[in-house]
């Protein structure tokens, strides 16, 4: 269950955005409402994967929990969320981990970010089977897609959006002086790109010193401490920012005193790709200044998909395939599961009755008789289970498990549970 960046828009993703510092906590939240789960977030998206076999009142549990995360009013929340199950559930995260269902198709980084929302689940123990095979899966997968096909090279359309939106606003960019705040994977892309682009002023501030200066000598510009950012601002032209700050970085009034300072009569561009973001969405309406965010970085970026096409739908069929082998191999493994779940109980069973048996005709357990009627019950046994296990373990299986599982699975449950996934 969750919401990204085709039903939600920025302002309603950032507040159920969940960094990375704070993905302990929210597991730990959310564990009071189900006892197993991954927490997805990035810019584009908010998801929770869970698996329970109480399927009942699962999708209002999980639906509970981010409400209460967030904070934002239940009429308002579930107009934006979207929920998948078992090989729909399964499908969609393969195709996440691929780049299929990013705002910028293809792109290389939520191969790393869904790993990472993986590990740190994992690490805390509020992640195991049947999701650990799931995750597992779907990362073989993502990098499979980047391995085997060219759909990695679109990741830099947001470069490539934002380069196009800097030349439409300024006439030429080799003169211009352009200021990065963030040092993350994000701004540096945008910034690389603008630097290929021809811009050749570049300031880079972050509030870890070293990362700034690092970044800085990347591009060829020169770093700038933190707690100068209003005096950065006023000696910029555009403005890339991408930073992990719960709040705005950079407030109306900063950018405000900036355009005075400036003096200049161009606009100031700011390019937001933060979520939540950085810059105050007030900022827009200030005389000399422009400012875009991730989702309207997005749009441009989609407008140059076509030519992709052959390359997403190779990426498609490479996860179909994956999808479907990890679905068999998990429908087999619950039929495994299900048939030794058979034999346990006919042999408890059978167990039982021999030995209630021996009692009643006074017989040891070690003689003769005991040895026979031990002999004889396994036999009827494998032969009564006989057929309905060449049953299960058939490619029409699914017809007869949920029946079989009732009736044979221990408690009402095996892996798969008595609901769905």
């Amino acid at each position: 269950m969750g919401l990204d960046h085709r039903t939600a828009p920025v302002d309603l993703r950032e507040q159920l955005s969940v960094e990375r510092e704070q993905l302990t906590s929210a597991l730990s939240q959310l564990s009071q409402y189900v006892p197993q789960s991954v927490i997805l977030s990035t810019c584009n998206r908010t998801e929770v994967y869970t698996y329970h076999s109480d399927d009942d009142s699962l999708a209002g549990r999980i639906s509970d929990f981010l409400i209460a995360y967030s904070g934002v009013p239940r009429v308002e929340l579930e107009r934006h969320l979207y929920q998948l199950w078992e090989a729909d559930c399964a499908l969609h995260l393969f195709r996440v981990a691929g780049g299929l269902e990013s705002m910028i198709v293809g792109e290389r980084q939520i191969l790393g970010q869904v790993r990472s929302a993986f590990s740190v689940a994992s690490e805390t123990g509020y992640s195991s089977n049947p999701i650990t095979r799931m995750f597992h899966s779907a990362l073989r997968a993502g990098r499979r897609v980047h391995r085997e096909t060219n759909i990695g090279r679109h990741s830099r359309s947001v470069s490539r959006a934002a380069v196009q939106l800097a030349r439409g606003m300024f006439s030429r960019l080799d003169d211009k002086r352009a200021l990065v705040i963030g040092a993350g994977d994000a701004g540096r892309m945008v910034a690389r790109a603008l630097a290929d682009a021809g811009v050749q002023q570049i300031t880079v501030t972050n509030r870890t010193a070293w990362r700034a200066e690092d970044l800085a000598k990347e591009l060829g510009g020169v770093s700038a401490p933190f707690e100068d950012l209003s005096e950065s601002l006023s000696g910029a032209d555009l403005v890339i920012s991408s930073t992990g700050s719960p709040g705005f970085v950079v407030s109306t009034d900063s950018v405000r005193q900036a355009l005075v300072a400036r003096g200049s009569h161009e606009p100031l561009m700011l390019i937001d790709i933060a979520v939540p973001r950085d810059v105050d969405p007030a900022v827009n309406d200030l005389v000399g200044a422009r400012l875009y965010d991730i989702d309207a970085l997005g749009q441009l970026a989609e407008s140059g998909l076509d030519s992709w096409n052959h390359e997403v739908e190779r990426a498609s069929s490479i996860i179909d395939e994956e999808c479907s082998r990890f679905i068999e191999r998990w429908n087999s493994s619950d039929t495994m599961e299900l048939i030794a779940s058979m034999r346990r109980r006919a042999d408890s069973v059978r167990r039982a009755e021999v030995a209630r048996t021996l009692r009643m005709l006074g017989a040891d357990e070690d003689s003769e008789l005991a040895e026979r009627l031990d002999s004889m019950t396994n036999a009827l046994v494998k032969k009564l289970l006989h057929r309905p296990t060449a049953e299960l373990r058939s490619a029409n299986s699914a017809n007869v498990y949920p029946l079989a599982e009732r009736l044979f699975g221990e408690d009402g449950e095996t892996g798969r549970g008595s609901g769905r996934q």
